[in-house]
């Protein structure tokens, strides 16, 4: 069964990371890197957070060292998780293009998820949850 609710850090963590790596695969042209994040993704939004690795690292690794008492602050999972899922097609995309030899289509689609993770991992702003709670919802 998966959670209603998520520790608000969990989605900020994996952000950052799809941020920082895919940002990495941008500067040095490797696009294995734009693979790896949409297989991570992929694997965590259809196996759902049992199964998502970097919120099992979060969870895991992290969490117990900087919050040892445990999440203080939840959000609803749903906003989160549609996010993930758009992201995922946007790097799947990517990298489908870059595979096909599309590199122009192809970081732009990986360099739009780098900036909208990069927007919800520092300020909050996760523009995948907004489209999920305007048109998803209603």
């Amino acid at each position: 069964m998966i959670s209603q609710t998520v520790d608000v850090n969990v989605p900020r963590f994996n952000q950052a990371v799809v941020a920082v790596v895919t940002a990495v695969a941008f500067v040095f042209q490797m696009p294995a890197l734009v693979g790896l994040m949409f297989v991570v993704l992929a694997i965590s939004r259809l196996g759902g957070p049992r199964w998502a690795p970097l919120t099992r690292f979060y969870v895991t690794v992290v969490r117990p060292r900087i919050q040892p008492a445990g999440p203080r602050e939840f959000e609803a999972a749903a906003p989160p998780r549609f996010a993930q899922l758009l992201g995922a097609l946007f790097l799947g995309g990517g990298y489908a293009c870059l595979l096909a030899g599309w590199s122009a289509v192809g970081w732009v689609l990986t360099l739009t998820v780098t900036a909208l993770a990069s927007l919800a991992a520092s300020a909050r702003i996760c523009v995948g949850c907004l489209i999920y709670e305007r048109a998803v919802v209603r």
